[in-house]
């Protein structure tokens, strides 16, 4: 019984690490059309386009992507909600765990001034866009496996090769959040 039971664990954990690989790339690139859309209304904050910028963006949005898996499979893989709750919820969850903080600490100064609602609201909806694309990708890999004795290897490779990289990172946003972005927000706040 045990033994199944952690089979099932590492087969989630597996496919929603899979889900997050595409979801993170289609984030990255939405990340960077985001701060194209910035840029376009206040040219002035702009910095250039950069394809390097752009690689970096996508690997981030992998960064991240897989570490918010660690936490959706905890929370939501499970639930027998429809794909829309759990994208909701899923998004809200992230917005308000790592998007209010990061808001909050205005990193680099882009996030307070006549840019912020529109900054602010378009990284919000962004949130939000990737945990429907991570909630769908989860959803068809599942079936994928459900179906294929070769995606459940997968599942468990994709497992095994990334659970150590998803759970450093989970740990480092998590550091960060405590120990550079709250001191952030408090020296902002104390101003």
């Amino acid at each position: 019984m045990g033994s199944k039971r952690w089979k099932r664990i590492i087969r989630n954990f597996g496919i929603s690490f899979m889900g997050a690989l595409f979801t993170g790339i289609l984030y990255g690139v939405l990340l960077r059309l985001v701060m194209g859309i910035i840029a376009f209304f206040f040219p002035h904050m702009a910095s250039g386009f950069h394809l390097s910028g752009t690689l970096l963006l996508v690997v981030l949005g992998i960064a991240v992507t897989l570490a918010n898996s660690i936490l959706y499979t905890i929370i939501f893989q499970s639930s027998r909600t429809s794909l829309v709750r759990k994208g909701f919820y899923y998004g809200l969850l992230s917005l308000i765990i790592f998007g209010v903080p990061m808001f909050l600490s205005n990193p680099n100064n882009e996030l307070f001034g006549p840019q912020a609602p529109l900054g602010i609201s378009l990284f919000s909806v962004l949130f939000f866009i990737g945990a429907f694309i991570h909630v769908w990708s989860i959803n068809r890999i599942t079936n994928w496996v459900n179906h294929s004795n070769g995606m459940l290897k997968l599942a468990y490779i994709s497992f095994a090769i990334l659970v150590i990289p998803a759970a450093v990172m989970l740990f480092n946003m998590f550091h960060e959040i405590f120990n550079e972005i709250i001191p952030k927000i408090i020296e902002n706040f104390s101003l």
